[in-house]
């Protein structure tokens, strides 16, 4: 028996920081555009980093990588209608959403600018970002392949299904898992192996406790149908190789070498056209920082350096 979102969701959130011995500060801010109110969790002290998960999850399922950071100012988000931020509909083209979201997050919290870090839907969020907002982003770190921001991102049943004509919003309205276990299962295909077999009971619970989120379907099948349709990448999100040699400052990115959206070879052409662009490849799949959290963690410290030295030199 559960109490019912939200009091669930914070449950199981507080179960998997403690895991992790990690105690985030909890707060809404409200952004200007779209006018909706976002929850963001921080922790740590330092040059400011900005987290955002990727479709569907929510901000503290970057748990793991908080130890790893705490040399950072980090300010994990739960999008817009995810988690405990606001119920939302996804209306307008989905780079415009994201580029309108990286500069009204980072009025709201009052940050003239920062290292942005994103998995799956956060990394394409991250991308935006730098591209429609470079005076304000110093830096890139993405896991995964970043949605649908570059070619070649393959789809699965479930994103087929969600984003086909006339039974996508029927689906969406699927009930939630209604245990970490079958949470575990649900996801196993796209987090792989290891994070299937070795990530605690306290994530998945934070997973399933996230789905059940009135409005959680609306705003998956909304966004998911901007990005996709019948699991086919919309090309008008993808960036082209002049806008992504237009991302001038670090770009650098983690790729599990099992990633059931798109292979490393989707970041390798990319890095042809980024400027200043690395790639790691780990074992593992579409949220590598879940498999190599420590590793994940350098990478954003990467990042942050990089940009720092930039800054200098261009001083």
């Amino acid at each position: 028996m559960t109490d019912g979102f939200p009091q669930d969701l914070e449950r199981a959130e507080a179960a998997l920081f403690a895991l992790y011995g990690v105690e985030p500060h909890s707060r809404l801010v409200q952004l200007a555009d779209p006018d909706v109110r976002v929850r963001v969790l921080e922790a740590g002290d330092g040059p400011p980093v900005l987290l955002l998960h990727g479709s569907g999850m929510c901000a503290a399922t970057w748990a793991a990588l908080l130890p790893h950071l705490r040399d950072r100012r980090v300010l994990a988000v739960d999008l817009p209608g995810f988690g405990l931020s606001d119920d939302y509909l996804y209306e307008r083209p989905l780079r415009d959403e994201l580029t309108a979201q990286a500069r009204s997050l980072l009025d709201a919290l009052e940050l003239e600018r920062a290292v942005v870090a994103g998995t799956s839907l956060g990394g394409m969020w991250a991308l935006c970002g730098a591209l429609g907002a470079p005076e304000r982003v110093t830096a890139v770190a993405s896991f995964g392949v970043p949605a649908v921001a570059l070619p070649g991102m393959r789809s699965n049943a479930y994103f087929r299904l969600l984003t086909t004509p006339g039974v996508g919003r029927l689906f969406a309205r699927a009930p939630a898992p209604g245990s970490a276990n079958s949470a575990r299962k649900s996801m196993a295909g796209a987090l792989g192996t290891r994070v299937t077999e070795e990530a605690p009971d306290a994530l998945y619970d934070v997973i399933r406790a996230a789905m059940a989120k009135p409005g959680w379907g609306a705003a998956m099948w909304t966004h998911l149908n901007l990005a996709m349709r019948a699991g086919r990448q919309r090309m008008e999100n993808a960036f082209s190789p002049d806008e992504l040699r237009a991302i001038t400052m670090p770009v650098r990115l983690m790729w599990g070498d099992e990633d059931v959206y798109g292979d490393p070879s989707i970041g390798r052409r990319a890095l042809e056209h980024l400027p200043d662009a690395s790639l790691d490849v780990v074992a593992g799949g579409h949220a590598p920082f879940l498999d190599e959290p420590e590793r994940a963690a350098e990478l954003v410290r990467r990042a942050s350096r990089a940009s720092d030295h930039l800054e200098h030199h261009v001083a």
